[in-house]
């Protein structure tokens, strides 16, 4: 058994926001443009209006392509299967990496897992932040995969 879902939510194409970050684009060359035009010095403050904009301009044209800002800084995602229970709930969150071979007990209560290793030192991550689909299929998932290894497995 296997469960696997990527946390990082796909955006839908949006030609409006393409044509919205162009047209910051363009404003941020136009800016810069317009200071050369009019022979005046183009100042610190210019470079980071332009700058801004050009930014601005850019996640804009991204995203409106489908592709999201989130995946450039890292991943977000549910893995369990037979030996592992791997799981990142955030980009910047800390990943959870566990084999089931260390694990002593399981239980979960009010959207937080807490497992108890053979150690005696516990994991504890949250999963109230998923969607509700995604929590029960971790908790499915769990549940049955704890079951047939025979690890104590308190989930409600």
């Amino acid at each position: 058994m296997e469960y696997k879902r990527d946390l990082l939510k796909n955006i839908d194409k949006s030609i409006f926001r393409v044509l919205l970050g162009i047209f910051f684009c363009t404003i941020s060359i136009l800016w810069i443009i317009a200071r050369l035009a009019d022979n005046e010095l183009i100042r610190l403050f210019d470079w980071f209006y332009s700058g801004t904009f050009v930014l601005i301009g850019l996640t804009h044209i991204l995203a409106g392509r489908g592709i999201s800002i989130e995946r450039f800084f890292g991943k977000a995602f549910v893995h369990i299967d037979n030996e592992t229970i791997d799981i990142k709930l955030g980009v910047f969150e800390k990943e959870y990496k566990i084999d089931w071979q260390e694990i002593k007990s399981i239980e979960c209560k009010l959207g937080n897992f807490t497992i108890q290793k053979q150690d005696n030192s516990s994991v504890f991550f949250p999963i109230s932040k998923l969607d509700y689909s995604n929590v029960v299929g971790i908790k499915n998932i769990i549940s049955e995969l704890a079951d047939s290894k025979d690890i104590q497995c308190n989930i409600k």
